[in-house]
């Protein structure tokens, strides 16, 4: 039985889905958006404010400063920041804000790396329109430019050679795909400037359409003319820190993104292939990772609301000549590289806003119609026929930012007067809300969110993912249902502040008592059939606790977790789901099958492509719920299905009940990780567990990335054990003999000399190794010392270490090179592959990871982790026998106990170790780790049944569940569990686990 609530929301189906045809659920096939004839015939019918905020929207914010202290006080502060930037802008101010060279975006930051420290591809920077060619780490604080890292690399556009393009040279960074990138501080600083004009003009335009003083329209007009001057100019270039642009006329890199008629510009060592990197999904020209349409859309809205001032005396602010040159120089212009992008994504479809906005205000119809094609194509395929999100609650949310004007600026839409699309047809009166699925992708939206009024944290979602102010602000206006309302004030608040300030200065009902709602905003036990998860609630109105079964099919923003079991109660996270760390290096620690709870086979990840999930039960009662799901993520699971009970104990306490079946592979593993690492045990003896995996070669890395020498003697590297170094130095030269030394050269770019000369204090030999020279083809230093027999590249004859253990390096080092990085890499599968390399930095002692080394000898002494196979990450790696029942307990605070109960299994084993516990992809909590429980069955192809119970419950008192234990049972009850709960008055469940008759 499979149990779907219908939306509730006000959606209704009418003809307009037949006049927009053209715009329906296929790629465009409409007239060209990109014409300027179109443009100019139709421009003069266009009536503004036209976009997003319209005149009746103006009207209501005047009525809601009149009547509102909130409102009052945020038009105060409007205007003294209008007129601040009215005394800011100056032709100066603009050449130094807007310049002629094309912004870049983000980028690694090179002295987090120097320094040792975690460095995020996209870097963390702070930036300030006081000191505006400046950019600073937030992480380690270093202010560039900076004589450390100079951009010492220029590269100039030939197609426009004013502009001239800057990189840092050194060692180069991996950024995600891109194997050889490099930071362009100059470009990032562009980008800032950029975003901050931007939003000075967004200022500048709510400022005049709210008071009709002309200044404000007369420096929002110089501002867009500069931008026409500057923006026509500016290349096509690929996001993120990627540092390629595209050398020719931006119509034609547009058209041609994968097919360039002239080598793009690459920072080296690269060379042009005549594309740019990712394509369409990183493409920009203003600064963005290919979402332009975000800052085309600001500015079409803020030229909507000034066009059409005038000074006290009558006279238009914006001439004639203005207006043109700003509407084809700026927003075409700005519009033109999504024209030429079919796709539809979480990031073109706010393209397509910006595009669709443009045709509005400039009167095109056929940008118009390629905007809604991708509006409709949004909410009718990239959400799902239940409405839910084809990616994840975080991604969903992205996208309803990326088409959040369609509604407002689609309200009553009618192309112009003599216009005909090439369907034969005229769009008239279209409501975007009204005639479309957009209201069953927020019903979704509100249904998947938990108690705190924040969405969980699966597959690609943040812990803090929420429905926002801004958006609580929309939907009150757009819906005016009671449990809109309730939303909208739970939300937004009755003195709306912040981000949602501005929204509801727009869009909310100036009447406080027409938004009154007599109850709570509720949420309800649903299942959403097509997004594959099930929700189970407690409390009066769904709010204390939810129980959430995840068996949602691949997709791109998924993580490998079908039949992910995740448990939030009275604003905590019991069972927790890790969530998303964003771009962060390390992602695959928390997308990874061992970061969720649930069982995996083999200690391999769930497969992506070809993973599928389906509900096969889901029932609701006062006292017990039950949802049960299968998946198909272990090619050789043929049974992986899960049964989750949810049960009301009384006294405000409550328990899941968790039955997992599973059958194949040889080795399985019954993974969860609880709210905290201070956590007890009941009749669980753990002893420490040494990890097992093959043996993997490795060496150091003593890099350089500038010219200069190291004298490195007295070599030893030993395991360390207890704080100790033990066994042989593997790196005796007597030991390696003298046809394999421990030593040799890794040369990236650039050269490189190694000579072993005697020691002069009677040490051991001493390796020289100078950098002696930078690449010809690229004029940087990129060259290490290897310690253990190996290029860099391969490693067959390198020293042969065990996975997980730690290994400590000592030696006496001096040189006169600005710094050292100690690096380890290791062939985990294949020594003689230079593919199956991993490179990790060292743990130096004092921290860090890079010695800045001195004339005279000094100790260095680095610490390195191997990989470990099946246990990589696990730290205090503990076990015991898991025949007999147990339990983990943790406190919550001084108010309520959470349990883990386990009825224990012949040849069951129980590991527990410290495994990754990060969520912040700025590393602020770096380090952190959470108990990572295994429950480990061995045996070839055999039917495993876990069981586990859950119980949320208040600390004072006595435990309402005082044991677990599994009966046998026989005759009509073969192959069932029984589970009985020792209480007063007692609950027995019974759930099937023969193997079902059909998937």
């Amino acid at each position: 039985m499979v149990l779907y609530c219908q939306c509730s929301l006000p959606v209704v189906t009418v003809a307009a889905f037949a006049t927009l045809s053209v715009c329906g659920e296929t790629p465009y096939r409409g007239n060209d958006p990109t014409d300027l004839a179109t443009w100019k015939r139709f421009r003069a019918q266009v009536r503004h404010p036209c976009a997003a905020v319209k005149s009746s929207d103006l009207e209501r914010a005047r009525d809601n400063i009149a009547r509102h202290a909130w409102a009052a006080d945020y038009m105060r502060r409007l205007r003294k920041d209008a007129d601040s930037i009215c005394r800011e802008v100056a032709p100066d101010w603009l050449r130094t804000m807007i310049e002629v060279t094309t912004p870049g975006c983000v980028g690694p930051c090179p002295a987090c790396r120097a320094k040792g420290l975690p460095w995020h591809p996209n870097g963390q920077w702070t930036w300030s329109p006081g000191h505006p060619n400046q950019l600073k780490c937030r992480v380690c604080g270093t202010v560039f430019p900076n004589d450390r890292f100079p951009e010492s690399i220029t590269v100039r556009s030939k197609w426009d050679p004013r502009q001239v393009f800057g990189y840092v040279g050194g060692d180069t960074f991996r950024c995600f795909g891109y194997k050889r990138a490099r930071p362009s501080l100059t470009g990032i600083v562009r980008a800032r400037k950029v975003g901050y004009a931007t939003g000075r003009l967004a200022t500048l335009a709510a400022a005049y359409a709210l008071t009709g003083e002309p200044r404000y329209a007369r420096t929002a007009r110089a501002i867009l003319l500069r931008f026409a001057e500057t923006l026509p100019h500016w290349l096509v270039r690929a996001g993120y820190g990627y540092g390629e642009y595209a050398d020719c006329d931006p119509h034609v890199a547009a058209r041609r993104i994968a097919d360039l008629p002239a080598d793009e510009i690459v920072a080296p060592p690269n060379t042009p292939d005549r594309k740019l990197y990712a394509g369409y999904w990183a493409a920009s020209r203003v600064g963005t990772s290919g979402m332009d349409g975000w800052w085309v859309a600001r500015v079409a809205e803020s030229y909507d609301l000034t066009c059409d001032a005038r000074d006290p005396q009558g006279a238009p602010v914006f001439s004639s000549v203005d207006r043109e040159t700003i509407e084809r120089d700026v927003l075409l212009e700005s519009a033109y590289l999504a024209t030429c992008d079919p796709d539809i994504n979480n990031k073109s479809v706010g393209n397509r806003t910006g595009a669709a906005l443009v045709g509005l205000c400039v009167g095109q119809p056929d940008l118009v119609r390629f905007g809604l094609n991708g509006f409709l194509r949004t909410v009718n395929d990239w959400f799902l026929p239940d409405g839910g999100t084809s990616e994840s609650a975080a991604y969903a949310l992205m996208t309803m930012s990326g088409i959040r004007p369609f509604p407002l600026a689609f309200r009553d839409y009618s192309e112009p007067r003599g216009y005909v699309g090439p369907d034969g047809r005229r769009i008239e009166h279209f409501d975007a809300v009204r005639d479309t699925l957009y209201g069953d992708a927020w019903q979704a939206l509100l249904w998947t969110l938990q108690g705190d009024l924040r969405h969980p944290p699966a597959a690609d979602s943040y812990r803090t993912t929420r429905i926002g102010a801004s958006f609580a602000e929309l939907l009150g206006l757009l819906f005016p249902e009671p449990e809109m309302q309730a939303f909208l004030r739970e939300t937004a608040g009755d003195t709306p502040a912040g981000g949602g300030c501005r929204s509801a200065l727009f869009y909310r009902n100036p009447d406080p008592a027409a938004g009154n709602s007599p109850s709570p905003f509720a949420l309800p036990d649903i299942v959403f059939p097509y997004l594959s998860q099930g929700f189970l609630r407690a409390g009066r109105h769904g709010r204390k606790a939810l129980m959430l079964l995840n068996a949602s099919w691949w997709g791109n923003h998924h993580h490998l977790d079908s039949l992910n079991l995740y448990l939030w109660g009275r604003g905590r996270e019991l069972l927790s789901d890790l969530g998303y760390l964003w771009d962060h290096p390390d992602h695959y620690q928390t997308r990874r099958t061992r970061a969720h709870n649930l069982v995996m086979v083999d200690g391999h990840d769930q497969r992506g492509p070809g993973r599928r999930g389906r509900f096969h039960l889901f029932a609701a009662t006062p006292v017990a719920k039950v949802m049960e799901a299968s998946s198909e993520a272990y090619p050789e699971a043929s049974l992986y299905r899960r049964t989750c009970f949810f049960l009301d104990l009384g006294g405000d306490a409550r328990a899941a009940v968790d039955v997992f079946r599973v059958k194949g592979g040889d080795v399985r593993d019954y993974v969860f990780h609880g709210p905290s690492t201070a956590v007890s045990f009941d009749q669980l003896e753990l002893r420490r567990a040494t990890p097992q995996g093959d043996p993997v070669h490795f060496a150091l890395r003593l890099h350089l990335d500038a010219l200069g020498s190291i004298d490195v003697t007295d070599v030893d590297l030993r395991e360390l054990r207890n704080g100790k170094s033990v066994g042989p130095n593997l790196l005796d030269p007597a030991r390696a003999g003298p046809k394999a030394p421990p030593w040799g050269r890794y040369i990236g770019d650039g050269a490189a000399a190694l000579t072993v000369v005697p020691a002069s204090d009677g040490g051991g030999p001493v390796l020289r190794f100078r950098a002696t020279g930078r690449g010809k083809v690229h004029p940087v230093v990129n060259v290490g010392l290897m310690l253990g027999h190996s290029n860099g590249y391969t490693g067959i004859e390198a020293p042969v270490g065990r996975p997980g253990a730690v290994y400590r390096l000592r030696c006496r080092i001096r040189g006169d090179a600005p710094r050292v990085r100690i690096q380890v890499v290791s062939w985990p599968n294949a020594a003689q592959s230079s593919s199956d390399r991993q490179w990790a930095d060292s743990r130096l002692e004092g921290g860090g990871s890079t010695l800045v080394p001195s004339t005279n000898w000094r100790t260095l002494s680095a610490d390195v982790t191997l990989p470990s196979g099946a246990w990589d990450g696990i730290a205090n790696l503990r076990c015991a026998g898991g025949a007999a029942p147990w339990r983990a307990v943790w406190a919550l605070g001084k108010t309520r106990r959470f349990s883990a109960w386990f009825p224990g299994a012949p040849g069951e084993t129980v590991f527990v170790g410290d495994g990754w516990g990060q969520r912040d992809y700025r590393n602020t909590d770096r380090g952190a780790v959470l108990p990572y429980f295994f429950r480990r069955r061995e045996g070839r192809g055999r039917l495993d049944v876990f069981t586990a119970a859950f119980v949320d419950e208040p600390s004072t008192g006595a435990p309402i569940v005082r044991g677990i234990e599994r009966l046998p049972v026989s005759g009509a009850r073969r192959g069932r569990w029984l589970w009985r709960w020792l209480r007063p008055s007692s609950v027995s469940l019974y759930s099937r686990v023969s193997k079902p008759k059909s998937r």
